[in-house]
């Protein structure tokens, strides 16, 4: 038989849960914890997403370190909502109308990239990229969840010019800055930002201090004009591959692991759709 509590725990709404976390946070700064309250907290989250979260999401979401139930069932929740790019970098991009798509108006490279961290299970995105001219200078991809613009100078760090394909090379303060917001998250893959490229279909990545290419990958071919690209983040097998028009294309990097998002860098004229798609078999 359930008690009172463990009835009113299944019932809370994730607003609540968040409430008295909140609270049980400021009690903690000005007095001794309110141990009671923050164990209550986390018992109703911890019981909310063994409820709810299925399978697949379980399997997306392993728990990090210290990270406390009522966190973890706010990734579920974030996990549940639309894709949206969170962060725009560059002066290419017009007027944003709709939260997951962005037009290029040409020029200097300009990036987009989701908020949505990824840490494990598979991941599924589609962008739609729509355009009247060959997209010559479009790359989308998978980098770690970092600020390309806080304490990062669009003209005196970036030129003007905002790729997170990088290096130190070229861009030394931009690799040194990226770098410096590692955490222990990122976990031991040195793959730190990986990409297609429309032209010809080359793979890029870099860990912000050498940059890579690769030409020679199964199944290569390039975007051209406008069209649909599907790209299949796997964490467990810690690979990502690619899809054109819902036909797989092959893989087109391996040895990636800990966290991602999703990004798109454009130099092309042409607008930019992203949307989180099923799985494929």
């Amino acid at each position: 038989m359930q008690t009172r509590d463990n009835k009113l725990v299944g019932m809370l709404p994730s607003a609540t849960l968040d409430t008295l976390d909140t609270r049980a946070d400021e009690r903690k700064v000005r007095g001794p914890p309110s141990r009671p309250t923050k164990i209550f907290v986390n018992e109703a989250a911890h019981k909310r997403f063994r409820q709810s979260a299925t399978e697949e999401e379980e399997s997306r979401l392993p728990k990090c370190g210290d990270e406390s139930d009522v966190g973890l069932f706010r990734a579920l929740e974030l996990l549940r909502q639309p894709l949206r790019f969170d962060e725009l970098a560059g002066n290419g991009f017009g007027p944003q109308e709709h939260p997951a798509r962005v037009s290029n108006v040409g020029g200097h490279w300009s990036t987009a990239k989701s908020g949505h961290v990824m840490r494990g299970g598979k991941h599924f995105v589609e962008f739609t990229i729509t355009s009247d001219v060959s997209i010559r200078t479009l790359e989308v991809g998978v980098m770690r969840p970092v600020s390309l613009t806080d304490g990062i100078d669009l003209l005196a760090d970036w030129n003007m010019s905002v790729n997170p394909i990088v290096s130190s090379r070229f861009k030394p303060v931009v690799g040194e800055k990226l770098r410096s917001q590692r955490t222990a998250k990122w976990g031991g893959s040195n793959f730190h930002c990986c990409a297609y490229h429309s032209y010809l279909g080359d793979c890029f990545w870099t860990d912000w201090e050498n940059f890579h290419g690769a030409s020679n990958w199964q199944g290569q071919v390039g975007l051209g004009e406008s069209g649909t690209v599907g790209l299949l983040l796997d964490l467990n097998e810690g690979t990502l591959s690619i899809f054109k028009s819902g036909r797989r294309l092959g893989v087109l990097r391996n040895r990636l692991g800990g966290e991602y998002v999703w990004f798109v860098s454009v130099c092309s004229r042409c607008t930019i759709g992203m949307s989180r798609g099923l799985v494929p078999n």
